[in-house]
């Protein structure tokens, strides 16, 4: 699966989400990123929770941020959250509605100069729609920023490589080796800067990740499990039970 940005509106109900910040309670009206470089974690979420998401894949949109537009330092002074006004809301929901139609006229497509043409209509209006909220998000952004201290890189390195490898990478040496550091000395760091170590953190967002997988309507335990990498089925319900207390079935079965 490649890594994806997008964005997520919140239409009803509240949920509770933890960044790197501190937990956030996010209700009606409030729109969240979705970016590797913002961990956005979900702790829990209300039975009326409801939400329009609009996801693209990262490569999609890299060439955009990829001349040093926005400097690392500045991007992750960001607030992942933002509330936005009535006329924001409507714009946001009318274009994902537009564009899951446009999605859905692309499945019937079989005349393959028809196909490419709507699909990169899609993916246009994907980009623009990203960037348009993008420059709402950037009004957070300040002429001048500090520097990021050298820990805080490491952990924004960290969870930024943890949420693009870990499917393949559950172990903290891994990402300690990754950064040239021993794992005691590693996780001594993350824990000081984020409050939890990184084998929390590479749990919470394997669990995330699989909660999110078990949401989506007629799938199968077994393809969560080798959508995260897991070897067997057996192996992720146990990994799951362990960390929730329930398994991927009984978790299943609650959300409907």
């Amino acid at each position: 699966m490649d890594t994806q940005v997008g964005l997520e509106l919140c239409t009803a109900g509240t949920a509770e989400k933890m960044t790197v910040d501190g937990r956030c309670l996010i209700s009606r009206g409030i729109m969240m990123i979705h970016s590797p470089l913002f961990p956005m974690l979900e702790l829990g979420r209300s039975s009326d929770y409801s939400s329009v998401v609009l996801h693209d894949d990262l490569e999609n949109i890299y060439s955009i941020f990829s001349q040093n537009l926005l400097p690392a330092r500045q991007v992750i002074s960001i607030t992942p959250h933002i509330r936005l006004d009535d006329e924001q809301q409507a714009f946001f929901m009318h274009r994902a509605e537009q564009i899951r139609g446009k999605e859905q006229q692309l499945h019937n497509l079989q005349h393959p100069v028809r196909h490419k043409l709507l699909s990169t209509t899609i993916s246009l209006l994907k980009q623009e729609t990203l960037l348009e909220f993008a420059f709402l998000f950037s009004a957070q952004l300040q002429e001048t920023c500090k520097p990021l201290s050298h820990k805080r890189q490491i952990l924004m390195s960290f969870l930024l490589l943890l949420n693009q490898e870990y499917r393949q990478h559950r172990t903290v040496n891994y990402y300690a080796d990754r950064q040239d550091l021993t794992p005691r000395h590693f996780a001594d760091i993350v824990k000081h800067e984020s409050g939890y170590t990184p084998m929390e953190w590479i749990n919470m967002v394997t669990i995330n990740q699989a909660k999110n997988l078990l949401r989506q309507p007629n799938i199968m335990v077994k393809q969560v499990a080798d959508e995260l990498g897991f070897p067997e089925q057996f192996t992720f319900r146990k990994y799951f039970k362990t960390h929730t207390g329930i398994s991927p079935s009984e978790y299943q079965t609650r959300r409907q």
